[in-house]
């Protein structure tokens, strides 16, 4: 019977021996399958990754190679196009060369024009001055000074006459300054990244020339202040002017044309030697001051005498 009750315990004994030993062999087996698929599925992700950056590289390399392609087509059209503009420089440069002669001609044509226009009139006024003759009695005057004043009035009628310029040399002036300061604009032939530098270039001379406009208009402003400036202290100066002597100007510190540059300077109304500078103190200016604004005391009457007495002395 000892032996029967010792037979189920060592069985029972094996059962719980056997059963953590296979749960931990059908765990090690869960694990390694998942271990597999998680790896297949790494090498599965990786494989389509190496494929989308094999696509990536050839479609990258397609495109450089494009890039190049049109690299080399556009040096290919810059060239040509440089081929053009030095051809087109030539011509320009031809042209305003022929221009230019053609513009110093004509102003040496013009130039000759007024000169014998000049010479002209210089004859016809000698003329008219050779036959005008005096109609009262005058004193003799020596050949010299006949002289000088014919050739004083010749010099008169002659700057006069240069002075005077007709309304159609003052528009072929104009014309012609306007030529050689406003160069022609030639576009052919260029493509649209020579048309925006073009532009830049035509925008920046463009800003260039305002700002010079504007500076000169500041210092025309500028100078027409200080000359009405100059004007206004010269009037200022020259106001009690009397018998050449001038008006003398204070030099001292004007606290007024200090802060205002538009001030006229402080004048002198007195010499310097007159008046001297009062070197007291602000106090005894105010003691001073204040010494001679009190009111004078009232004056003391003395009496004569004493009373009856007195009075009977006077009898």
């Amino acid at each position: 019977m000892a032996d029967e009750e010792t037979a189920p315990e060592e069985t029972h004994h094996d059962l719980e021996s056997i059963a953590p030993k296979a749960d931990s062999d059908e765990a090690k087996r869960i694990m390694e399958e998942r271990q597999a698929a998680k790896l297949a599925k790494q090498k599965e992700d990786m494989e389509e990754y190496e494929e989308s950056r094999r696509e990536e590289r050839e479609k990258e390399a397609a495109q450089i190679a494009a890039l190049k392609e049109k690299r080399i087509q556009r040096a290919k059209e810059r060239e040509e196009e440089e081929k053009k503009l030095a051809e087109l420089r030539k011509e320009e440069e031809a042209r305003r060369k022929a221009e230019e002669e053609e513009r110093k001609k004509k102003k040496q044509e013009e130039e000759l024009r007024k000169k014998e226009e000049r010479e002209r009139m210089k004859r016809e006024a000698e003329e008219r001055l050779s036959k005008k003759g005096p109609n009262f009695v005058i004193t003799k005057r020596s050949d010299a000074e006949k002289a000088g004043e014919k050739k004083k009035k010749l010099d008169s009628v002659m700057s006069k006459e240069e002075l005077q310029k007709s309304k159609e040399q003052l528009e072929e002036e104009k014309r012609a300054i306007l030529s050689q300061r406003i160069q022609p604009l030639s576009i052919d032939g260029m493509d649209s990244a020579k048309l925006q530098e073009k532009a830049k270039e035509l925008y920046e001379h463009m800003r260039r020339l305002v700002g010079d406009k504007y500076d000169l208009e500041q210092r025309f402003k500028r100078q027409q202040y200080d000359m009405i400036e100059l004007a206004e202290r010269a009037r200022q100066m020259n106001k009690g002017k009397k018998k050449g002597a001038a008006v003398q100007v204070d030099d001292s510190f004007d606290r007024l044309s200090d802060k205002f540059t538009g001030a006229p300077p402080k004048i002198q109304l007195c010499s310097k030697y007159e008046r001297h500078t009062d070197h007291r103190t602000y106090a005894d200016r105010m003691h001073h001051f204040e010494e001679l604004a009190k009111e004078p005391p009232a004056p003391e009457i003395q009496h004569v005498g004493g009373g009856a007495e007195g009075g009977e002395e006077e009898e």
